[in-house]
């Protein structure tokens, strides 16, 4: 059975009461949101047209784009483009607050969500993510799956600082997520090549193909430090939103 659907059928309400509630047998979190949807909802609905001068200065014809059309229009067009108006023509033109509301509570929406993917909280920090733990502040630092000599030197910081304020509690986990296998610095975005310069660049090159070397430091880190916060998606520069949510 679908996770998701397992999701929806036993415990769709969000937040959940405990941790335990989206908590494997392997100890992962599957941190997905659930949403249940009404009889009457739809994912897939005709998309929403806009008036053209409600998003563009200087024009007055009464022609109505939608989100789509917008990609076809003249790049002059874009000279005069009106702000945030446009921004109003994202697909998930939806009542954000009411979905919110609903989905605290545990009831069914009319808008399901276009992006929802699955994503898992692989490991996490028994001193500081554990229920049993206390602390003033709790510090969560992005940080890139190769960026190793980043942590130790953050972690040798905030040895100085604990040192200098000892009353003071303060936790702080790595967000990382997994190891890029193949590509370097080249990333293939709707057909075009992009090429990431500089250190970062060089790191990825240099590490292309050793997802299992890449793997191997971050368990040290983790059975050394307890610091680490391991999502499942592929950690580069595209998947930030993931490692925010995380």
């Amino acid at each position: 059975m679908d996770s998701q659907l397992m999701l929806t059928q036993t415990h769709c309400k969000w937040p959940p009461s405990m941790p335990e509630d989206i908590q494997s047998e392997e100890g992962e979190y599957n941190i997905t949101l659930c949403v249940r949807p009404s009889p009457e909802a739809t994912v897939k609905k005709t998309p929403k047209s806009y008036p053209l001068v409600d998003l563009f200065r200087k024009f007055r014809t009464p022609i109505k784009v939608s989100f789509e059309d917008l990609k076809t229009l003249p790049r002059p067009f874009w000279k005069w483009v009106k702000y945030p108006e446009v921004y109003h023509t994202y697909p998930q033109d939806v009542p954000l607050k009411q979905i919110v509301k609903a989905i605290k509570a545990g009831l069914p929406v009319f808008d399901m969500p276009e992006y929802n993917f699955p994503i898992r909280i692989l490991k996490t920090s028994t001193k500081v993510c554990a229920r049993d733990t206390h602390h003033d502040l709790v510090i969560v630092v992005k940080s890139g799956n190769l960026g190793w000599d980043g942590r130790t030197a953050f972690r040798a910081y905030m040895q100085r600082e604990k040192a200098r304020y000892p009353k003071l509690k303060v936790g702080v986990v790595f967000s990382l997520g997994m190891p890029r296998k193949h590509g370097g610095r080249l990333f293939n975005r709707d057909g075009h090549i992009i090429r990431l310069n500089g250190t970062t660049g060089d790191r990825m090159e240099e590490y292309d193909g050793k997802a299992d070397v890449v793997m191997q430091r971050i368990n040290q880190e983790i059975d050394q430090f307890d610091d680490i916060l391991l999502g499942d998606y592929e950690d580069t520069y595209y998947n930030v939103t993931w490692k925010t949510f995380t």
